[in-house]
């Protein structure tokens, strides 16, 4: 049974909505998964510095795939952790096509810049990722013009304008190399990868099928209102179809004429029909 436009559009939001919530589950449990290592350092004292990027060392591109999961302390933690959640989703839910690949290039990326230019000193934390995903989505909007993506950088650029500030050399703990290379990485997956816009129209409902049964209501405006149920089927149109009958004049009476054998010329079987 078809369903009305408006079921339709109400199923829609509600998937919409889904959608919306489950696009910030990969960054909560990636989340989670930073909380888990620093809490097993802080329990086992471990020192896991080892693990970031060293650059220009062969030894040190192992930190291409681990820094971002090693922090120093709760405040680097702390300040890494929303941002990761709240990027990561916007980019998940806007950029469904291309979200997966988009936040690989980012993650790799920014740490393989980070060997190329990082000062020669170990350099730990996600902020890479976070500057990465604020850098795809700020030119994203930028580059591609698109009103879903500009209202999105818009809201980066109010958001996390303070982030803009570590980009400059003004803490020697802080990698500041890595924040620009996150911001790169941002700016080439904004290239390679800024066609899956956002804002995009759902799609249109489909035409209501033959033989089913939809139900409206029908109302008046006047003194006394009333609702007047409307009931209708849609069914197929009938194929057309010619039916040849022979009339005797003599009785009056009306016949199917015999249908002429297979190999019967054509001019032969037309002379069966009157």
């Amino acid at each position: 049974m078809a369903r009305s436009t408006a079921d339709y559009y109400q199923d829609t939001i509600t998937e919409e909505n889904d959608l919306f919530a489950y696009s910030f589950l990969p960054g909560i449990l990636f989340v989670a998964l930073l909380w888990l290592i620093s809490l097993l350092t802080y329990l086992t004292h471990a020192n896991l510095v080892w693990l970031g990027v060293l650059p220009r060392n062969f030894f040190g591109l192992v930190g291409v795939f681990t820094s971002p999961l090693i922090h120093d302390g709760l405040a680097h933690l702390l300040s890494n952790s929303f941002p990761l959640v709240l990027l990561s989703g916007f980019i998940l839910y806007m950029h469904r096509p291309v979200a997966g690949r988009v936040l690989l290039l980012i993650y790799l990326l920014s740490g393989v810049l980070t060997w190329f230019i990082g000062r020669q000193n170990y350099h730990i934390g996600a902020s890479g990722v976070v500057y990465g995903m604020a850098g795809y989505l700020l030119f994203n909007g930028l580059l591609r013009r698109n009103r879903g993506a500009m209202a999105i950088s818009l809201a980066v650029l109010f958001l996390y304008s303070g982030l803009f500030y570590g980009l400059f050399p003004t803490e020697e703990r802080i990698s500041w190399e890595g924040h620009i290379a996150g911001i790169l990485a941002g700016l080439v997956a904004a290239v390679a990868y800024g066609n899956g816009q956002a804002g995009e129209a759902p799609p249109l409902p489909a035409p209501v099928a033959p033989d089913v049964a939809q139900r409206h209501v029908s109302s008046t405006i006047g003194p006394h209102y009333h609702h007047l149920q409307v009931s209708y089927t849609i069914t197929a149109a009938p194929k057309q179809a010619v039916h040849t009958y022979r009339y005797d004049t003599a009785t009056g009476a009306l016949s199917v004429p015999p249908k002429p054998a297979a190999g019967a010329p054509k001019w032969r079987r037309s002379l069966g029909r009157q």
